[in-house]
């Protein structure tokens, strides 16, 4: 079993093991933070409303590690795929990078709420949350199927060129 752990250790230190544990965080966490937020904002619960604004904020901002070791583990993620998939995954790995601004965005936004929460003004900004943040667990969802499709062939609608 200890050397089960040490393996464990070693596989979460790895960037490709590791990028893939924080690809769908920031789905999971926005879609549970979202639910959440919408949730205690009904009942009134203003350190429900704010725990929820901080998963929001953590998950979203999660992109920014896993961008960066995701651009770290593409090398050797090419070097191990079929060379037919090679420009499938380096235009995923170029999407994820293109369009993690929505996200720290989304972090920001989530941020400011957090920190006006107290305020008249906090209303206003968990209502810009709430319909921005499910247009971004919208977009989530489609950039997670574009992930699964570079690392579950069973779902990849991809015809290599010959």
């Amino acid at each position: 079993m200890w050397q089960e752990l040490t393996t464990l250790w070693l596989s979460i230190r790895d960037p490709e093991y590791l990028h893939l544990l924080l690809e769908p965080l920031p789905l999971f966490g926005l879609g549970l933070g979202l639910t959440f937020l919408i949730v205690s904002f009904l009942f009134g619960e203003v350190r429900s409303r704010m725990l929820a604004l901080a998963i929001i904020c953590a998950s979203c901002a999660s992109v920014w590690p896993y961008v960066d070791l995701r651009d770290r583990a593409t090398p050797r993620i090419l070097a191990t795929r079929a060379p037919d998939y090679a420009q499938l995954i380096q235009d995923q790995t170029q999407r994820r990078k293109d369009w993690s601004w929505p996200y720290y965005i989304m972090a920001l936004l989530s941020l400011a709420a957090l920190a006006a929460s107290r305020s008249p003004k906090g209303r206003l900004l968990i209502l810009a949350v709430v319909i921005l943040g499910a247009a971004l667990f919208w977009f989530s969802i489609w950039m997670h199927k574009k992930e699964c499709e570079v690392y579950h062939r069973n779902i990849v609608r991809f015809i290599p060129v010959r």
